[in-house]
């Protein structure tokens, strides 16, 4: 039997509550995958309340099965469709690029209630997560620069992130007429440029965050030098077998992007009755509990 009053069958997928996204899996201090335990306590709350969730954590612990992409992928878009609030975990394990979109789409385009969970990517205790003198939560993964294992799973997953993030906003150019992508020609001068080299996440961010909120806004590739798949979307031009120096070279890269990204979502996610921004899990309950008693969903 599973563990939490979670959306199991598509069947009843319509009867999904909260959408509980975000962090699902991490890497540890050698590179290995591991399960993100972090938004569990808050998930127990809110089976505790009989509230419906969808976790996209599919883990036989808490689902009583393993992940299944034909069926899950489905479940997953219709929860998400049926959800009438939304929880984001931002970790500092993991860089955290299309949850950034999500949370773009779901404030601004689709004006739904979200809290947005930085979590301190510690399941043994619930503390403020490591931040900037600004206060701005940090991107600490665990493992970059002092395990190579580590680093070259995390190289791996920067290429990765990289990659999924222009092709979730070529996603939503097709979607939003107010986002135009264009390869040719000169760059406008209010253009965002985002070149082959460099990951670019809050400057994506950024841009799905203008065309959701309805403002005009243009994103130029350079056709001459992006690298594309076999459907057009563009590549991250990264190499796949860098000498040690360069993979080093291009991780500060990540963690430096994965920095600006935590900084640019506290700086454009605007804050209002129906969002919540939290730092602990304690406080991302009462914020859920707040949403979900004015939303009339659950009863004081």
């Amino acid at each position: 039997m599973a563990r939490w009053n979670v959306t199991e069958e598509l069947q009843k997928a319509h009867l999904t509550q909260v959408f509980s996204g975000g962090a699902c899996n991490i890497l540890d201090e050698k590179g290995q995958l591991l399960r993100n335990a972090e938004r569990d306590p808050i998930n127990d709350w809110l089976t505790k309340k009989r509230v419906v969730f969808f976790d996209p954590q599919i883990h036989p612990d808490t689902h009583g099965e393993e992940y299944n992409y034909a069926k899950h992928s489905k479940l997953e878009i219709a929860a998400r469709e049926a959800a009438t609030l939304n929880l984001y975990e931002i970790s500092p394990r993991t860089f955290g690029g299309i949850t950034s979109l999500e949370i773009a789409a779901d404030h601004f385009r689709w004006e739904e209630p979200m809290v947005v969970y930085y979590s301190d990517g510690n399941i043994g205790e619930d503390r403020v997560p490591d931040h900037s003198s600004k206060g701005h939560p940090l991107f600490v993964p665990y493992g970059v620069h002092k395990h190579e294992d580590a680093s070259r799973v995390h190289y791996r997953e920067m290429i990765k992130n990289a990659d999924n993030m222009r092709k979730y906003m070529m996603h939503f150019a097709r979607e939003m007429g107010s986002l135009t992508v264009t390869f040719s020609g000169r760059p406008g001068p209010n253009d965002i440029v985002i070149t082959p080299g460099r990951m670019h996440a809050a400057d994506i961010f950024e841009a799905v965050v203008r065309g959701s909120s309805g403002e005009r806004v243009f994103v130029h590739f350079d056709d001459d030098e992006t690298q594309r798949d076999e459907r057009g979307n563009p590549l991250f031009n990264a190499p796949q077998h860098p000498k040690e120096i360069e993979m080093h070279a291009l991780l500060d890269q990540y963690v430096d992007e994965g920095n600006e990204l935590r900084k640019r979502i506290a700086e454009l996610i605007g804050v209002n009755v129906f969002v919540r921004i939290v730092y602990t899990q304690r406080s991302a309950i009462i914020a859920l509990e707040e949403l979900l008693l004015l939303k009339k969903m659950i009863k004081a």
